[in-house]
């Protein structure tokens, strides 16, 4: 009995040595949205990436890029057509998200860590050889549906979608203007997010603010257009119609 014992204990042992030591994932989508969503069609194709590191993530949707070492420590990915990035730190129950104005310059926004109402569903499929399950949600205006896998237990998605009892593997609008499917996950480990960290640190203004943000900028151009008219626009045939269109509901 000692004997057997001893055994059974080398290979649990041995087990545990061979694990990898990681807490991480790093997640791929591939990726398209419509450039010209409630007016047209112009579909494009993106990479979606998450990288997941304890409670920590980054998602990132990018056409193309490079990249540029921000500090000895953290890499981000840029480009001139970056979309949906997207910092969340689940122990302080923060998320960051980027957003570039009109002369490319990236500013940092707070906003709520998963606060949408998930309706859940026993309605299943597969995404690559995992069982996922369907939820759908309504968040600033839009209406989401999500696949997650119940067995990846990781509240987390693309972009600001989480709070799921699993790692959502796709994700899509109603309107199937965005649309996100994972083709590659696999464990990952020593990612730092020290440019996020000190963001936090230094404190930022929430979503109301990129609202009052945004509508200051489109007052501007309207006043820029306005002032660039020329003759009788009271007697004018043909006017121009300004419109507002913003991914997330601005209030």
């Amino acid at each position: 009995m000692k004997k057997i014992f001893t055994t059974l204990f080398i290979f649990i042992s041995t087990l545990s040595i061979s694990q990898p030591n990681t807490d991480g994932f790093l997640v791929f989508y591939n990726a398209k949205f419509n450039n010209q969503f409630g007016r047209g069609n112009d579909f494009r194709e993106y990479q979606g990436k998450l990288i997941i590191q304890g409670n920590q993530s980054l998602f990132t949707m990018k056409e193309k890029g490079n990249i540029i070492p921000l500090d000895d420590k953290f890499n981000i990915d840029v480009s001139p057509d970056s979309l949906f990035t997207v910092y969340k730190d689940a122990e302080s129950s923060s998320l960051i998200f980027d957003f570039s104005d009109i002369n490319q310059q990236i500013l940092y926004f707070a906003d709520t860590l998963h606060p949408m109402q998930w309706i859940l569903t026993q309605e299943k499929k597969m995404i690559d050889q995992i069982t996922c399950l369907k939820a759908h949600t309504q968040f600033k205006g839009r209406d989401y549906i999500a696949w997650y896998a119940p067995s990846i237990p990781i509240d987390n998605g693309p972009w600001k979608l989480g709070g799921l009892p699993g790692l959502i593997l796709e994700a899509y609008d109603a309107e199937d203007d965005w649309h996100l499917v994972c083709t590659s996950l696999k464990p990952t480990s020593n990612n730092t997010f020290l440019f996020y960290e000190k963001i936090i640190l230094k404190g930022l203004e929430g979503y109301e603010a990129y609202t009052d943000y945004m509508q200051k900028i489109f007052r501007r151009i309207k006043s820029t257009l306005a002032t660039s008219q020329t003759g009788d626009c009271l007697t004018c045939e043909n006017k121009s119609v300004i419109k507002l269109h913003t991914w997330e509901k601005i209030y």
